[in-house]
């Protein structure tokens, strides 16, 4: 076995239930740091993460939790947030010092996943101790923002916090190298094992009802007034359809009041489904895919549909066009615009050849797109950009 250890600074918020288990909240990127582990490049990995206790009026959380034989997990100080963060930012420091400066000074490599509210401290340790590292981000917070529609002066605070937050790293990027996710090099969660069931499946019967999926976190930037109007588009042109809306977020609200809007029964909210295997086959069970958002970086969920043999309509930003091959593995439309979400959607779902071949090239893809591809991706990167290193 290799003898570099390595320790990864992750922000997702993680519970540790009643059994004892640490499960995350809401994110993935642990599954994604586990297909490293399992790499065996690592002596070991540390994984340092904010955890608190599983309050007593608290479900235990839905997601897989995470696996403690391949990677040794370093609390710290959990928070809500970060404004609560800011708040207690004498507190997070007292607290979070120790701990951080130990994990990385018993390292030899440090990867930070940006942008983290603990990332100063773990550069500071970094530095204090001549351990190198090396940042990971999937684009800009403050672009994020811009594309989420707020009323000043919430518009103006949370612009002000996404440049703090970008500027943490530019600030990482001075020091060490930061790679930019982007449709080649990304955090995966897929698995063969995933790919290979969705190839097995049959293809979701052809409608009516055609069933619309959209998968994500429920937010400003998410395009869901556009989703919303092309549905209603489709609905007045006579398509009998249903649109499934997995997940969940800060925008649920007025998710409820435009379904609201909308004749009853066209619209199924389903709710964060946790569970992978839960969540692909809800997947599995559409026709087609609407991602319109206003702004992305790498999205996930482009991934995980072409995983589950799914044919994508999706906003042309961030790097869902290289991720679609320009539109080789499905559909691009501007950003913003439903009438052309409409059409990409109507244009598939009366054209079945398209969908099959849709369905093949990215299946193909996903294939070459799993978490431990992505695993031997990422390390054959630091092994570059780290020669000096004894890997």
């Amino acid at each position: 076995m290799a003898g570099l250890r390595l320790a990864v600074l992750d922000d997702g918020l993680f519970v540790r239930t009643y059994a004892g288990t640490i499960h995350p909240v809401a994110a993935t990127f642990h599954r994604f740091v586990e297909a490293v582990a399992r790499s065996r490049a690592f002596q070991s990995v540390r994984y340092v993460i904010p955890v608190r206790s599983l309050r007593i009026w608290e479900n235990d959380p839905s997601l897989p939790a995470v696996d403690e034989s391949v990677l040794d997990v370093v609390p710290t100080a959990s928070f809500s947030g970060i404004a609560d963060y800011l708040a207690r930012s004498a507190y997070m420091l007292a607290r979070n010092w120790p701990i951080i400066d130990r994990a990385i000074s018993e390292s030899d490599l440090v990867w930070l996943r940006l942008p983290a509210s603990n990332a100063p401290i773990a550069l500071l340790a970094a530095r204090r101790h001549s351990v190198p590292y090396f940042g990971w981000v999937a684009g800009s917070v403050g672009d994020v923002v811009r594309a989420q529609k707020r009323h000043p002066p919430l518009a103006w605070v949370a612009r002000a916090i996404g440049a703090g937050y970008d500027e943490v790293t530019h600030l990482a990027a001075r020091g060490g190298p930061v790679m930019s996710l982007d449709g080649k090099l990304f955090n995966s969660v897929i698995t063969g094992e995933q790919v290979a069931a969705s190839r097995l499946r049959e293809l979701a019967v052809d409608g009516p009802p055609w069933r619309i999926a959209w998968a994500g976190r429920m937010a400003g930037e998410k395009g869901l007034p556009v989703l919303f109007e092309a549905v209603r588009m489709l609905l007045d042109g006579g398509l009998d359809m249903e649109l499934l809306m997995i997940g969940d977020g800060p925008e649920r609200q007025r998710v409820e009041s435009l379904a609201a809007d909308l004749p009853v029964g066209r619209v199924r909210l389903c709710g964060y489904v946790g569970d992978p295997e839960a969540y692909l086959d809800l997947l599995r069970s559409a026709h087609v895919l609407a991602h319109p958002s206003g702004a992305e970086a790498v999205p996930k969920v482009v991934g995980e549909a072409m995983a589950a043999g799914l044919p994508i309509v999706a906003s042309d930003v961030g790097a869902v066009r290289e991720i679609l091959g320009a539109g080789e593995r499905g559909r691009l439309i501007p950003p913003g615009d439903p009438h052309a979400l409409a059409e990409s959607i109507r244009g598939l779902l009366t054209d079945p050849d398209e969908r099959r071949t849709l369905r093949e090239r990215g299946l193909d893809w996903a294939a070459d797109h799993t978490a431990e591809r992505q695993a031997d991706r990422m390390i054959d990167w630091a092994r570059q950009e780290f020669p000096r290193l004894p890997w």
